[in-house]
């Protein structure tokens, strides 16, 4: 189904996909990848958003593991999808190299990691840019057996003043923020009890209009005051979901987002395997610019 685009000439457009690096069985995988090539030809996007969980089960061991091209590399094959991915973790890929993660930056021409948590600014129209927070959410969470399991040294703190700190300093109309856990979600795992605490005032201080987010295998946009919370967690699997305050959309269905950003409005797009629509998410630029 072809997809009505609402940005003008100019504006910036993306994909998003979460929780899709399957070891074996790449049957969804492969039905979203080629729903997200034929949106990516057609949307002239810049770039991919991948929301975490890039490796199942448990991470990859070094830049050599075979997941990288029997899971990435021979699955987002299509010419369309050969442009800069930019990731956050997962909490699958904290039990494996998170060090094979960043370290693959330098070995692929479109894998972009360069730290566990990082910041990029794009132009979007000659008078609009955005900046993007990309976030490390496994060890922000307040409990994880992830983190007794693995002994990763952490420090949230040290995460969180970056975070305050980038945000202030911004001067972008767009300010978006990317983390694997969400801070609402009517999916199986639900809320992120210290993103809401920690990181949801940080958005609504600064202005920041949107967080997007994977981890629950679903779809769903939801608003809660000045930010739209969008999940994009289906690029592999699939769980129920529930209903959650403030949902204006939720699936369980597998597939992916186009996110166009123009001057003074946001579009998301949610789409399936086949590339067919379920729902658009408009989101006015009302933040602090």
């Amino acid at each position: 189904m072809p997809i009505a685009h609402a940005q003008s000439a100019g504006g910036l457009s993306f994909l998003v996909v979460g929780d899709w690096g399957e070891p074996d069985n790449h049957a969804g995988a492969l039905k979203v990848a080629g729903a997200m090539a034929k949106v990516a030809e057609q949307a002239k996007i810049s770039f991919v958003i991948s929301a975490g969980d890039n490796f199942y089960e448990t991470g990859v061991k070094d830049v050599s593991d075979t997941l990288w091209q029997n899971a990435f590399e021979n699955i987002y094959s299509a010419p369309s999808l050969q442009c800069p991915w930019y990731v956050v973790l997962g909490n699958h890929d904290h039990t494996g190299s998170v060090q094979a993660q960043i370290d693959y930056s330098a070995k692929s021409r479109r894998w972009t990691m360069p730290a566990v948590y990082y910041s990029i600014s794009k132009p979007v129209t000659p008078s609009a840019s955005v900046d993007f927070f990309f976030l490390d959410t496994e060890p922000l969470r307040e409990e994880s057996w992830w983190n007794r399991m693995t002994g990763l040294e952490r420090d949230p703190a040290r995460q969180l003043a970056w975070l305050e700190a980038s945000l202030a300093r911004s001067t972008a109309k767009w300010k978006i923020l990317v983390g694997h856990h969400p801070i609402f979600s009517g999916g199986e795992h639900g809320d992120t009890a210290i993103m809401v605490e920690r990181v949801k005032p940080l958005m609504e201080k600064y202005g920041a209009q949107i967080y997007m987010s994977g981890h629950d295998h679903d779809l769903e946009a939801i608003r809660q005051g000045p930010v739209t919370y969008l999940v994009s967690g289906a690029g592999s699997r699939t769980r129920p979901i529930g209903k959650h305050a403030g949902d204006t959309f939720s699936a369980s269905q597998l597939g992916f987002m186009l996110v166009e950003l123009g001057d003074d409005k946001a579009t998301a797009t949610f789409l399936d395997e086949d590339a067919n629509l379920l729902h658009k998410e408009e989101i006015a630029a009302v933040g602090k610019a």
